[in-house]
C-alpha cells in the first residue's frame, strides 16, 4: 500500500444480491419481487418503480430473442443510494426456476379484481379463448401482450 499521507482510502459496505431469470412473461413478476425483496429496506418513489418495472421489461424482451434467452437483475445496496442494474443475456449463469407459473399469476389477478375472463379479455384487447388458454397454463402471453397485461394489472 501506497504511504502517501494526502491519498485517503474509503471502505463502503455494499449489499450485493443477483438473480437470473428465463425471459418468459412468468418471470416478470418473479424479477419484480425479487428486487422488493432485495430492497426492502429501501422505499422507492412511484417513478422510481415504473422507472425499474420497464427497464425489467426491456431487458425481458430483449433477452427474449436472444440465444441464451435470459436476463439478469443485480442489487447494490450502498450506504447513500441503491443501484439496480438490468442486463439481458446474462449468459452462461444457471437459470433460477421460475416461482408462480404465469396462469396462477393472472387467476389471482382476476380473482382479487372480480374480473370475469370476458372482461380481462376486453382489457387486454385479446380473445377470451386465448385468455382462457393463459389460465389453464396451456400458453403464456406473446411478450407484444405481456406489457399490456402489466400495464393493466400490474406487476
Amino acid at each position: 500500500m501506497d504511504d502517501d499521507p494526502g491519498r485517503e482510502v474509503f471502505v463502503s459496505p455494499v449489499v450485493v444480491a443477483s438473480q437470473v431469470f428465463a425471459a418468459r412473461p412468468g418471470s416478470l413478476p418473479d424479477a419484480e419481487q425479487f428486487v422488493r425483496e432485495a430492497l426492502e429496506p429501501v422505499t422507492l418513489e412511484t417513478e422510481e418503480r415504473q422507472a425499474l418495472y420497464h427497464a425489467i421489461t426491456d431487458a425481458l424482451l430483449a433477452a427474449a430473442g436472444a440465444k441464451d434467452n435470459v436476463f439478469d437483475v443485480t442489487v447494490r445496496i450502498f450506504p447513500d443510494g441503491v443501484e439496480v442494474e438490468v442486463l439481458h443475456g446474462a449468459g452462461v449463469r444457471r437459470v433460477q426456476p421460475v416461482a408462480e407459473p404465469f396462469a396462477d399469476w393472472l387467476i389471482g389477478v382476476l380473482r382479487g379484481q372480480g374480473l370475469s375472463q370476458e372482461a380481462a379479455a376486453q382489457r387486454i384487447g385479446v380473445s377470451v379463448r386465448t385468455i382462457s388458454r393463459w389460465l389453464r397454463g396451456d400458453t403464456e402471453p406473446r411478450l407484444r401482450d405481456l406489457r399490456k397485461v402489466h400495464e393493466i394489472f400490474g406487476p
